[in-house]
């Protein structure tokens, strides 16, 4: 059975202009990621479109627009894929519109913070006001950002405690790796029937590896342990709250087990069906590669919509219990 491709892009009433729907573009990416701050689409048009009628590109489109992308199968409603901002717009043969999510607004305007003593959270709050936020309770310690850009503080946060930020909707996780999917299904993947390709390789488990654990403490103090092959490769894990050395020596040694003997390097080339976001479960499974099979959390998701058809690559991530 072949299930026709559906598109729904919307561009909200914004300046005077009436809300527009699109359900024809020549392309579109999604690209979203919890290692990257920023989850960004890009939408290519083609030279004219019939429902913008005699309305140049420059007067429909500024940076800052909202832009919602709906994507899916068949008769029933597209799902939303991204929600965020139109960034950037290359009005070259095709025109291009480089979107990006909540994580747009944080690049702009400035804040400033200066405390002897303040927690993640509060931290967070400052820097991206008017947001839910998700994160650890932990101490930083002593503060100080005079008239930075708000993304400055979440680039100051990742380099000096090792904690991720990135939007999931309106919500700001920061050290919430895969985020809260214990309601979320775990989607089966069978490489034969579901994959249109796979480029996965599994991890050498002679590889030489060097693992730097740090636990940030509720009161901002750290400690910190190193397992693992001095000048192999790097690796650092950031945990919360593990206030004892030998028990931290202990979750770093077994972690660096798991990564040289679990998981794989590449990615998987999906369909659209079934519909995987970063921070899943996915159970692989294969008819001929049993090497192949594990349940593992999705790092990464590049979602590509063409004449072409619909397809997913998804990076996968840690193993999962």
């Amino acid at each position: 059975m072949t299930l026709t491709m559906s598109m729904h892009i919307i561009f909200p009433a914004i300046r005077g202009r009436q809300e527009l729907h699109l359900y024809r573009g020549s392309e579109v990416t999604i690209e979203r990621s919890w290692k990257e701050f920023t989850g960004r689409a890009e939408i290519v048009l083609p030279r004219r479109v019939k429902v913008f009628g005699e309305m140049s590109y420059s007067d429909i489109f500024r940076a800052g627009d909202p832009v919602e992308i709906r994507l899916g199968y068949g008769t029933e409603e597209p799902v939303t894929e991204f929600v965020g901002y139109i960034a950037d717009i290359s009005e070259g043969v095709p025109v291009q519109l480089r979107c990006e999510d909540e994580m747009y607004n944080l690049r702009r305007g400035s804040v400033s913070v200066v405390s002897s003593s303040i927690t993640l959270r509060k931290l967070l709050e400052k820097a991206a006001a008017g947001y839910e936020i998700e994160c650890p309770d932990v101490q930083l310690g002593a503060v100080r950002f005079a008239g930075v850009a708000p993304i400055h503080i979440l680039d100051t946060i990742k380099k000096q405690t090792g904690l991720y930020s990135y939007f999931d909707g309106k919500k700001l996780l920061c050290g919430i790796v895969y985020g809260d999917q214990s309601g979320v299904p775990v989607v089966d993947i069978n490489v034969e029937k579901n994959a249109v390709s796979e480029n996965l390789n599994r991890k050498n488990s002679t590889e030489e590896v060097e693992i730097r654990a740090i636990s940030i403490l509720k009161n901002g103090r750290k400690i910190e342990v190193v397992v693992g092959q001095k000048g192999g490769t790097s690796v650092q894990r950031t945990y919360v709250g593990i206030s004892v050395k030998a028990e931290l020596e202990s979750r770093a040694k077994t972690d660096l087990q798991k990564y040289k003997t679990q998981g794989f390097d590449g990615s998987v080339t999906l369909f659209g069906i079934p519909r995987v976001e970063h921070g899943m479960k996915v159970r692989v499974v294969s008819e001929f590669y049993k090497n192949m099979e594990g349940t593992f959390y999705v790092e990464k998701t590049v979602k590509k919509f063409n004449s072409g058809g619909y397809r997913q690559d998804i990076t996968l991530g840690d193993k999962a219990n």
